[in-house]
Parts: structure tokens; C-alpha cells; sequence
């Protein structure tokens, strides 16, 4: 066989044979997705491809947290752990918040304290709107995990809240319930916070009512998210010459410049429920901003054409500041603050013709706190509602005794007419 013959056969049997044996032939795979952790260590080329065909995972915010392991590259601190934990639910409640999850990192400082965040040693504590992560000591860490326990787990989500703010001429209202209020924190500037019971406080503010001098500045009912803080202020401004300012470009151009101050009561309320449910821990900050007067001074001004004195006001103001945590405030009883005594708060400062007289010498500050469930609210408003029908019908039937003919048909209009449901719902009058 010459070599042209071998190289036809070869060519032949090439048409009718495989290329390749079916025992030999090499098996496709499907591509395995692999997980998000692992897709830090492929190109990016593969990354991007499989980002491409797998479908978006969306975050569960009741589901565990995946791993309590650190990031990679994270140097330990010995003996300390990381932990996370789920607060999905709760920041679903606080939607309406910007930042709902800050309110969980504010109440861990005051648990805690700043310090064990802020030493030496490194450690751990953010939060977005799904997920609380935090590395420190396992001490730190349970006292973390209690706090997280009652936003997360608590009774009731929302709270009501009535704040009043009372402006009191005099101090004598302590007179008859002193020994009623049960002292419960103090402050730097001489504030005082008691905790009463809400009939007291009924009468105090009766008595304020009757009484001259005693004004009430402001009257909110607010329904708030459990831990969240509430912010209710009230001002007035105060317009007067601070200084002096160029006009115009001749030497004659400076006039007075009209400056600003507030007078203000600020109060930031944050309220957190126990876990039993019948208290709070509540966070007040309670700022009061008064102005005395304003003393008159002369100054020279730089002017080349006319008198050179002009009249500027030196303002004499003062401020108070209570930053305290009451714990297990019982809820149905009523918080009274003192804010301290200030110079006419929120008021005129001038007196008759120009002159100190009937000027306001003293004003003492008054916060009343009351802090319900909004479940508990609306029970305790229709026992309300129970007991002032039941003295209607207990009228009406002494009234029908003292008549020859009862009207039983007038007892049941009174009675529809006091249980309506209009009465639950229709809010009250400030």
C-alpha cells in the first residue's frame, strides 16, 4: 500500500467515525450560584455576570441575623463579642421617623454609658432600620440585649402623652399637697421633679385656675411611638438694639442693628416602657430661656456729621437646664417639673411709663407630665364615660322620686346621649 492509498482510507473512515468516543465526551455543568459572602473573592467580571441572572434578595426585617462573626480584617479585642440583633419591627412602627433606629442607640447610652464605647479598648455599636450590630464585652452586651428586648417585644407601641406648661406667680401652691409629692431627682440650678398622684395634680392646677397670676402657656395631647422622643416648646421673641450698623456710605450712614432673643421653654421628652408594661423610664430635657431687661448704654459711633453718642440694649438673661432620667415612672400618675424661678417668663418686661414698677419680679416654671398606653387612655376615658352616666341616672331616678309621674323614656335618651361613641372619639379642647 503506497502512501496515497493510506492517506484516502484515512479520510474515509474520519466521515463515518465521532470525533470523539461517547465514554469520552466531557459532561457540562450547570454554573453553581454561589453565595454573597463568597463574591468578594471572584473578578469582577464573574461577579457582575451573576448578579446579572440571580434574582434581588430583599431584607427580611423579622428574620435572624445571619452570622455574629466580625468583618473580615477585624482585629479582636480579647474577650470581647460581637452580636446583632433584629429590630425590623420596631422601626416599622417609626416609620414616620427619619432615623427611628437612633432612638434604640441613644437609650443604650443611657444604659450603658458613653465610656465603655469610648475607651481603650475598640468596640462596636450601630444600627440601620433593619438590623442593631454591637462588639463589646458579654456584660455590656446583655445590658444591650434589654434594651433592644423593650423596643422590640414591648406591650404597646404608642403612647400618650399630655404635657402642660404653667407659669406660676407664686410658690405657695406646695401649701396644701407637699406632703403628697414624692421627690424623685433634682437639678444643677435648683429644679425640682415629684411624682403625684393625678387627683392632686387636679388640685393643684384647680386652685392655680382660681387664683391671679398663674397662666398656662401650653396644653398638648400627643400620641407618640414607644422611645421615640417628643419635642414641645413654647417662645417668644425679643427684639433689640444689639449693636450698630453702616447704612449708607456717608459718615452719617450708622444706625442701630436690630437684634433677636428667644424666651423660650423647650422640653424633650423620651418615654420607654418597662417590660412589664405599667411604667416608664422617661429621658426629660427641660431648657427655660428668660430675659430680665435690657440695659440702656451709650456708645460712641464713628460718624463724621452729628452727635456721635448713640443707644444700644445690653440684655440680662438667664437659663436653666434639667437633664435627667426618671425610672419606673408608674403610668396613670402625674409628673410635675420645676423648671426654676425666672424673671417673667414669657411675658412683658417693661413696667409703667418706662420705670421698673409693675415690672415682673418672679416667675416659677411648672411642667405637668401625665403618660398613658393608648389602650389604657381609651379604657380609662370610657370608665369616664360610665361614671358620670351613672350619676346622671343616679339624678334623673332622685328626680323621679320627687315626681308623682316618672319619665322612664328621658332616662334613656340621657343615658344614650352620655355613652354615645362621639365621646371616645371626639378630641378635647386646648
Amino acid at each position: 500500500m503506497n502512501r496515497r492509498t493510506a492517506l484516502l482510507l484515512t479520510t474515509l473512515l474520519g466521515a463515518f467515525s465521532p470525533a470523539s468516543l461517547l465514554g469520552q465526551e466531557a459532561k457540562r455543568r450547570a454554573p453553581k450560584t454561589r453565595s454573597r459572602q463568597d463574591r468578594g473573592f471572584q473578578p469582577a467580571s464573574s461577579t457582575s455576570a451573576l448578579q446579572a441572572e440571580e434574582p434581588p434578595i430583599r431584607d427580611d426585617p423579622d428574620a435572624e441575623p445571619a452570622s455574629e462573626d466580625p468583618p473580615v480584617g477585624f482585629s479582636n479585642e480579647p474577650g470581647f463579642q460581637w452580636k446583632r440583633f433584629s429590630i425590623g419591627r420596631y422601626t416599622r412602627v417609626a416609620q414616620n421617623q427619619q432615623n427611628p433606629q437612633k432612638a434604640i442607640i441613644d437609650w443604650i447610652f443611657r444604659r450603658t454609658g458613653a465610656n465603655d464605647w469610648h475607651g481603650e479598648k475598640t468596640a462596636v455599636l450601630c444600627a440601620s432600620k433593619t438590623e442593631l450590630r454591637a462588639y463589646n464585652s458579654p456584660e455590656i452586651l446583655k445590658q444591650v440585649d434589654e434594651v433592644v428586648e423593650r423596643f422590640t417585644g414591648a406591650t404597646e407601641d404608642v403612647l400618650s402623652i399630655h404635657v402642660q406648661f404653667i407659669a406660676a406667680v407664686d410658690t405657695r401652691w406646695r401649701h396644701t399637697v407637699f406632703s403628697r409629692l414624692t421627690s424623685v431627682g433634682s437639678g444643677p440650678q435648683g429644679q425640682q421633679i415629684w411624682m403625684m398622684r393625678v387627683e392632686d395634680a387636679a388640685l393643684v392646677l384647680s386652685q392655680m385656675q382660681v387664683q391671679q397670676g398663674f397662666r398656662k402657656l401650653a396644653d398638648q395631647r400627643v400620641d407618640m411611638v414607644n422611645g421615640q422622643t417628643l419635642t414641645i416648646k413654647t417662645a417668644e421673641p425679643r427684639t433689640f438694639s444689639g449693636g450698630i450698623q453702616r447704612e449708607s456710605a456717608a459718615g452719617t450712614g450708622f444706625q442701630p442693628k436690630a437684634d433677636k432673643l428667644e424666651e423660650s421653654i423647650v422640653l424633650r421628652l423620651s418615654p420607654l416602657l418597662t417590660f412589664e408594661g405599667d411604667g416608664v423610664d422617661a429621658a426629660i430635657d427641660l431648657t427655660v430661656n428668660s430675659v430680665q431687661s435690657f440695659q440702656r448704654t451709650k456708645i460712641i459711633a464713628p460718624r463724621e456729621i452729628g452727635p456721635s453718642e448713640m443707644s444700644i440694649d445690653v440684655p440680662i438673661s438667664y437659663q436653666t437646664h434639667l437633664d435627667q432620667t426618671v425610672k419606673n415612672w408608674p403610668l396613670g400618675q402625674t409628673l410635675l417639673l420645676s423648671g426654676g424661678i425666672h424673671p417673667g417668663i414669657i411675658d412683658k418686661k417693661g413696667g409703667w411709663l418706662g420705670t421698673p414698677l409693675g415690672a415682673p419680679s418672679s416667675t416659677e416654671v411648672l411642667v405637668f407630665l401625665d403618660a398613658e398606653t393608648v389602650s389604657r387612655a381609651k379604657t380609662r376615658s370610657r370608665n369616664t364615660d360610665v361614671t358620670a352616666a351613672r350619676s346622671a341616672d343616679d339624678n334623673s331616678n332622685d328626680e323621679e322620686e320627687e315626681q308623682p309621674a316618672p319619665r322612664p323614656k328621658a332616662r334613656k335618651t340621657t343615658r344614650r346621649a352620655t355613652r354615645g361613641p362621639d365621646l371616645d372619639t371626639e378630641p378635647e379642647a386646648n
